[in-house]
C-alpha cells in the first residue's frame, strides 16, 4: 500500500485549456543542516578569492594656522622726526616756482605784443614770419604765398610727371608752348593762360585750331610759405598783379585782338617798377626775368605770333610760382 502511493505521489496531473498532461518529476529532499554548511563554505570561498580595494582618499591637508604677535602695551609707539623748516621750504619753492612761471608767461605775452603792435598791414599776397640772415646777401623772411589765382587753358591733368613731359615734347614739336603745375598730387598741362575765363575760351578755340585738345578753366594755385627778402616779396606782390593784365592782353591778342591804350601804360608802369627791385634767389629771379621780357612784349606787340611768345613767358613764370 505504501509501495502504491509512492508511486502515485511521483506523478503531477495538470490540465492545461482542459487536457490532461502528466509529469514525471522526483521530488527532492533537502537536508537543511547540509546546506548551512555548504552556505558557509561558499562564502569563505567568496571571501578568500577577491580582495576588496577601497580607493584611497586624500587626506585633507591640515588648517594652516598663523602665529598672531601680540603686542604688548607697554611698548612705546616709535615717534617720526618732523622737521620743523618744513612749511618753510615748501613755501619759499612755491614762490620760486610762481616767479618762474609768471616770468615765462610775461616774456611771452610781451613778445606777441611786440610782433603784432603796429599798423594793419595790406591784404597782400605775403605775411611776414621769422627772420634768417645770410652772409654777403639780403636777409629773408618766412613768408605766405595766398591763393594765386588766373584763368587758364589746360591740355590734361597726370598723377605722374613721365606722360605729361611726353606730351610737352609733342605740343613742342607743334610750336606750342606749355607748362606744368603740381597742385594736390597731380601735375596739370597749361597751355595758356588770360586774365578771365571768357578770354581763355577765344584762347582754347585757337590752340584747338593748332592741333592741340584743351579746355579753359579757372585755376587757383593754393597759399604755400617760402624763404624770401623784402625785395622779392615786393617783386612777388607786385608781380602776381601784372601777371593778370599781361595774360589779358597776349591771349586777346592770339585771338585776333588788341590791347587798349589804359592797358598797355599800366603794363608799362608795372615793368619799370620790376626793373627796379632786387632779387637774389635764382628762381625768383628767372621769374623777373620771364615777366619783365612779356611785359615789354606786350607793350609793343602787333600780331597774333608775338602775342603766342608773351603766352609762352607768361607760363615759364607760372610754372616757376608753381615750384616755390
Amino acid at each position: 500500500m505504501m509501495g502504491d502511493r509512492e508511486k502515485n505521489d511521483k506523478k503531477i496531473s495538470i490540465k492545461i485549456n482542459g487536457e490532461k498532461t502528466k509529469f514525471d518529476e522526483d521530488l527532492l529532499v533537502y537536508d537543511w543542516k547540509l546546506g548551512e554548511s555548504e552556505t558557509a563554505a561558499g562564502e569563505e570561498a567568496k571571501d578568500d578569492g577577491f580582495d576588496w580595494i577601497l580607493p584611497d582618499e586624500e587626506a585633507e591637508p591640515p588648517q594652516e594656522y598663523k602665529k598672531i604677535h601680540y603686542v604688548s602695551g607697554s611698548k612705546k609707539k616709535k615717534k617720526t622726526f618732523i622737521n620743523p623748516f618744513q612749511d618753510s621750504v615748501n613755501l619759499i619753492m612755491s614762490l620760486i616756482g610762481a616767479i618762474v612761471v609768471g616770468a615765462v608767461l610775461g616774456f611771452g605775452t610781451l613778445k606777441v605784443i611786440t610782433t603784432t603792435d603796429g599798423p594793419s598791414k595790406p591784404a597782400a599776397t605775403l605775411q611776414d614770419t621769422t627772420t634768417v640772415k645770410t652772409d654777403g646777401e639780403q636777409a629773408v623772411s618766412a613768408v605766405e604765398l595766398k591763393d594765386f589765382s588766373t584763368s587758364i587753358v589746360q591740355g590734361g591733368v597726370y598723377s605722374t610727371e613721365e606722360p605729361l613731359k611726353a606730351m610737352k615734347d609733342g605740343l613742342k614739336s607743334k610750336g606750342l608752348s606749355s607748362a606744368s603745375v603740381e597742385k594736390d598730387g597731380q601735375f596739370y598741362l597749361v597751355l595758356g593762360v588770360s586774365g578771365d575765363l571768357e578770354t581763355a575760351k577765344a584762347l582754347g578755340g585757337t590752340l584747338k585750331d593748332q592741333g592741340a585738345e584743351v579746355y579753359a578753366k579757372d585755376f587757383v594755385i593754393g597759399s604755400k610759405g617760402i624763404n624770401a627778402s623784402k625785395e622779392e616779396k615786393k617783386f612777388l606782390e607786385k608781380g602776381n598783379a601784372l601777371f593778370s593784365n599781361i595774360a589779358q592782353v597776349s591771349s586777346s591778342g592770339m585771338a585776333g585782338g588788341a590791347a587798349d591804350e589804359a592797358t598797355i601804360k599800366t603794363i608799362q608802369s608795372g615793368v619799370k617798377e620790376l626793373e627796379g627791385i632786387k632779387v637774389g634767389q635764382e628762381s625768383i629771379a628767372s621769374m623777373k626775368q620771364s615777366l619783365v621780357e612779356a611785359g615789354n612784349l606786350a607793350a609793343a606787340m602787333k600780331t597774333p605770333e608775338e602775342a603766342q611768345k608773351i603766352q609762352g613767358e607768361l607760363l615759364s613764370y607760372l610754372q616757376l610760382y608753381g615750384g616755390l
